[in-house]
């Protein structure tokens, strides 16, 4: 198929070789604007020129590459043609029959019968290949079109959209009106006219009785006889995590110092014995070891302690933070008052939470 085309359209595209050079997008006379430095003209047919030779090499895909450059630089019908018959040989019909149609559409009065009816039944093979759409508002001049998510150009809008076969979603939108959606099942060859009228968003009118003020909210006073409900306050959730998390740290600092306590405590024994000595009965020249030893016994103790009040207090106010959060609200907020403290004695350590909400 793709050669078989390529055989039978190749020498239009040499024929329309020649008009990028002298015509604008509605194939008028353009002058020449003189000067040294390159306009987007001067680059449009030279891209254009490049597109050619590609095309003739049959390297498709580098001539569409110069051909849209082209395109994008200056509208041109045939450009636009050229275009369109590369993309339809690259199986692009659908973008195909929307470059073809612009060719036939802004043609010029100097193209010879017999090139416009190439042009003609180039776009006609694209658009046997395609859905044709033709959207229309029926109260909206300037509405905007989207297909599938894509904006399609005003221009395209005007006059009809090519979509491949299939389904697709079409969204038609202005402002201050609400949009319309529209499914289309698209069949090849067919077309489908689309009219729609779009409804304007209704606003409420300041002033109007019952009716907020724009950009007031509306709030609903509580029944007789209800007790209104202050929202709930989120200070003591934040105060008992914040008390957690010190009490955890707290913890962790007397691990630390626990451990460290414990392995002086086995360096301490293990130098005694290999002195030969005890603490029971310990002689004389021992004592002063073993009440050594006995002291960081006692601190190991209360290292370890004091960790383990911390860590069971650092889990409790956890739970109260996460029972707070989660249970249901409704009761008047109140002043909140939270003091944390920690407590170290000889004999184990404590952290206090005293407070009110």
């Amino acid at each position: 198929m793709r050669r078989e085309l390529h055989a039978g359209w190749l020498a239009m595209s040499l024929l329309l070789g020649s008009a990028t050079a002298t015509t604008s997008v509605r194939g008028e006379e353009r002058p020449w604007s003189g000067g040294s430095a390159e306009s987007e003209r001067d680059r449009a047919v030279r891209d254009f020129e490049e597109g050619r030779k590609a095309q003739v090499a049959d390297r498709l895909e580098e001539a569409e590459f110069f051909y849209l450059r082209a395109w994008a630089r200056m509208k041109s019908y045939d450009i636009a043609t050229n275009l369109g018959q590369v993309q339809l040989l690259l199986q692009k019909p659908a973008s195909a029959a929307k470059y073809l149609a612009f060719g036939v559409r802004t043609v010029g009065p100097e193209i010879e019968p017999e090139r416009l009816a190439r042009m003609q039944a180039l776009l006609a093979e694209a658009k046997a290949q395609v859905g044709t759409l033709r959207v229309r508002v029926t109260n909206v001049a300037d509405a905007e079109v989207l297909v599938n998510g894509q904006r399609v150009p005003a221009e395209e809008v005007e006059h009809e959209l090519y979509v491949e076969p299939g389904q697709h979603v079409l969204v038609i939108r202005r402002a201050g009106y609400e949009e319309a959606v529209v499914h289309v099942a698209a069949v090849a060859g067919s077309r489908e006219e689309i009219a729609t009228e779009l409804k304007p968003k209704t606003a409420t009118r300041p002033g109007t009785a019952g009716a907020p003020m724009l950009g007031e909210a509306k709030t609903k006073a509580p029944a007789a006889g209800a007790t209104a409900k202050e929202p709930r306050s989120w200070v003591p959730a934040i105060a008992l995590s914040a008390a957690s998390a010190v009490g955890l740290g707290v913890a962790m600092g007397f691990t630390v110092a626990s451990n460290k306590a414990s392995a002086d405590m086995r360096a301490q024994r293990s130098a005694l014995w290999q002195a030969g000595g005890a603490c029971i009965d310990a002689p004389v020249e021992h004592a002063l070891a073993c009440r050594e030893l006995q002291r960081t016994a006692a601190r190991a103790d209360v290292h370890a302690n004091a960790a383990r009040v911390a860590y069971v207090t650092s889990g409790a106010l956890a739970i109260a933070a996460l029972t707070y959060v989660i249970w249901p609200g409704g009761r008047p907020a109140r002043a909140v008052s939270l003091e944390v403290g920690p407590g170290l004695d000889a004999g184990g350590a404590s952290i206090a939470v005293v407070g009110s909400w």
